[in-house]
């Protein structure tokens, strides 16, 4: 070969690399990019509450008798206490794709304080623990006698999880939620028991590597038709071991993660490596068979009643900005139809204002097939039932309480924790397309300098725009409280039918910078310097200065994608990423002096669930009244004093969800959901 023919193929060669490198790398062409949070705030403030508390439970040390059962449905924050002896999990509702009932329990890269653990890198390591507690396996503790356990009383161990990066549509176009976990990273149940000297031992029972949902999804949707898509898979495991036989019985689960290079984009490092479980059991008198339960149930949290807000200014609302229909998620997790030929389930909303029913709905009795075999129910009386509702006489302190209940007609159900749903929906001073979580934050590549975004709100009458309200995540040592943002409102323009886009610029608010509460308490406030009068559609973002990315909150599980723009190279785009960047408009009459965000709330409500008793507690404020309410808006209970500290007794309450209203001297109000067990 000659030096003249031989020197044009390199060259060409090493040119079409170089393109395909430039293509294929996710940092050259991609102009808009998720990364996963550095740090959970709820965890945080879970961490910082617990700090501060007193008292210990009763029953920590305690083992737990049979039958155990979590599914982890209608709280969030660390796993139960009760049932657990380590809080580096993360119970949630926004991160799974399709649970066998609300509420999972996550484990991934970051610790029990909500921050990456620091021994973390690209090489798997050790992570989450998820511990139980004791349990006594040695015997039966039954109504009227105590049986000791054999391995013939048919002991099974079962539970559901799921890998992270799930979507349900398409996770490789922009429909996952959450972050994927490597081959090389892992999975991992364990039983364990204290052997004649104190020591603990611990066995390996069962793993998994990382891998994609969209294997199981693809699998099971080329299946005949009955069989649906399932989104999470059930282990079931015998106790074969006589060791096991004991009062003090432990099992836990372990992830292995790996942090994934950060390519050089300066505030991108964050969480990676999920992994969800859900619906743990452990019993005797199983079989290999026994996959199935009598439990219907929410799949996940119910959502606003609007049609394209979460939230929306009070002033601004019309009869045209609700939605026809509420979307719940309903499952039934039994195999076949029963009770007498039959699963008949009843479905109800209640709407309460202000503490107040106002509005309800029965579906009355309707049959329900399993998930297993035919999917999410669908019966439109109840997972659509139509809103009869509007609202009126709205004030700039209306909220209202949703609440759906989905139970089985006959009341055999296992677990009735999971048959209710509720949402808050508020009318105060801000637009809000988030539901208050992130699961991601969103960046912007800005290699040609330029680099903004713009969310679009419209105004049913003109109104004063006072501040823009962002959430921040936190980054690999706070590399992102260096980046330098303009906030921007922009006029409407039409470029074609029912199309529209940012166009003229009306407001500027230059030189901020990401700022994080030290409680952490989610959105900050960036007032403008003068109140800017504005009316119909407009567009609110802002402008990034150089390529240190603002890591802005983003809300995987509402999609928002109609109503917000990015620019990167000079036109405006629609994000491939399903969900929303975490900012809200705010607006009012004046402009209100600048919080002190170094003075959060020091009021605290514990135990959190209780069976019993519970205290609040305030250090900077005396509590002058509080009030409990059901979940269908009616006081049960009020309570007044003068103190900082108050004590409830609810032994004689039903368990369930109830909210605790404190009202405290300067004439604030807070409001706290609690768990009655």
């Amino acid at each position: 070969m000659s030096t003249l023919n031989y020197f044009p193929r390199n060259f060409l060669f090493a040119i079409l690399l170089l393109i395909c490198m430039l293509y294929l790398s996710p940092v050259a062409i991609a102009q808009e990019y998720l990364t996963g949070l550095r740090s959970n705030t709820q965890i945080i403030k879970e961490n910082q509450k617990q700090k501060s508390l007193s008292y210990k439970s009763k029953s920590e040390n305690l083992p737990l008798t049979l039958p155990f059962f979590e599914d982890f449905s209608n709280y969030t924050g660390y796993p139960n206490e009760k049932y657990f002896a380590d809080k580096q999990a993360f119970v949630n509702n926004t991160y799974p794709v399709f649970p066998p009932t609300i509420g999972v329990v996550t484990l991934d890269a970051l610790n029990e304080y909500g921050e990456i653990y620091p021994h973390l890198n690209a090489i798997s390591k050790g992570a989450d623990t998820l511990t139980s507690r004791f349990i006594r396996m040695d015997s039966l503790f039954l109504a009227d006698s105590t049986k000791l356990i054999t391995l013939a009383d048919n002991i099974y161990f079962s539970f559901y999880f799921q890998p992270g990066g799930g979507g349900i549509v398409n996770a490789d176009a922009g429909e996952q939620v959450g972050n994927q976990p490597n081959k090389n990273d892992s999975l991992v149940l364990e039983f364990g028991y204290l052997d004649d000297s104190g020591e603990a031992v611990w066995e390996h029972i069962w793993s998994t590597p990382g891998f994609s949902i969209n294997i199981w999804t693809l699998a099971d949707s080329i299946q005949y038709f009955k069989d649906s898509i399932q989104y999470f898979k059930q282990v079931l495991i015998p106790i074969t071991n006589d060791n096991y036989l004991c009062d003090n019985f432990r099992f836990r689960f372990r992830n292995y993660a790996s942090l994934e290079p950060q390519q050089g984009i300066t505030g991108w490092e964050g969480n990676v490596d999920q992994w969800h479980i859900d619906y743990i059991r452990l019993d005797v008198n199983r079989s290999d068979t026994d996959f199935y339960t009598n439990d219907l149930a929410f799949v996940s949290p119910t959502t606003s009643f609007l049609e394209k807000y979460q939230a929306m200014p009070w002033k601004q609302f019309r009869n045209t900005d609700m939605k026809d229909y509420f979307s719940n998620q309903l499952t039934n997790l039994n195999d076949t139809i029963i009770d007498n030929g039959k699963l008949t389930s009843r479905y109800q909303y209640i709407i309460s204002k202000n503490g107040e029913k106002v509005n309800e709905y029965s579906s009355g009795a309707i049959d329900v097939w399993p998930y297993c075999k035919y999917g999410i129910h669908n019966n439109s009386n109840q997972a659509s039932p139509k809103i009869n509702y509007l609202p009126n006489n709205l004030t700039d302190s209306t909220t209202f309480i949703i609440t759906h209940i989905f139970e089985n007609e006959s009341g055999k159900d296992i677990h009735p924790q999971n048959d209710t749903c509720v949402f808050e929906q508020k009318f105060l001073d801000y637009y809000a397309y988030d539901d208050g979580t992130a699961e991601y934050g969103y960046c912007l590549n800005n290699t040609f300098n330029i680099a903004y975004l713009a969310m679009k709100f419209s105004l049913n009458v003109s109104d004063h725009l006072s501040a823009v309200r962002m959430w921040f995540n936190h980054t690999k040592n706070s590399e992102n409280e260096d980046a330098v943002f303009s906030i921007i409102v922009w006029k409407d323009t039409i470029i074609g039918d029912d199309i529209s886009e940012p166009g003229r610029i009306l407001y500027t608010l230059e030189g901020n910078k990401p700022a994080f509460s030290e409680q952490f308490l989610d959105f900050v406030e960036y007032q403008f310097d003068t109140l800017l009068l504005v009316s119909g559609n407009i567009w609110v973002g802002f402008e990034q200065q150089g390529n240190v990315q603002l890591n802005l909150g983003f809300d995987q599980n509402t999609d928002s994608r109609k109503f917000f723009r990015f620019n990167t190279r000079g036109d405006w785009e629609t994000s491939a990423f399903k969900g929303t960047p975490m900012l809200r408009p705010v607006f009012g009459k004046t402009i209100k002096p600048k919080p002190n965000t170094n003075t959060p709330s020091n009021t605290i409500l514990y135990p959190n669930p209780t069976k019993n008793d519970f205290q609040i507690t305030s250090e900077e404020l005396q509590v002058t009244k509080v009030e409990i309410y059901n979940t269908v808006g009616i006081k049960i209970d009020e309570q007044y004093c003068n103190n900082s500290t108050l004590k409830f007794n609810i032994s004689t309450y039903p368990p369930g969800i109830f909210f605790v209203k404190i009202f405290k001297e300067n004439s604030t109000v807070e409001v706290f959901k609690l768990v009655k067990m």
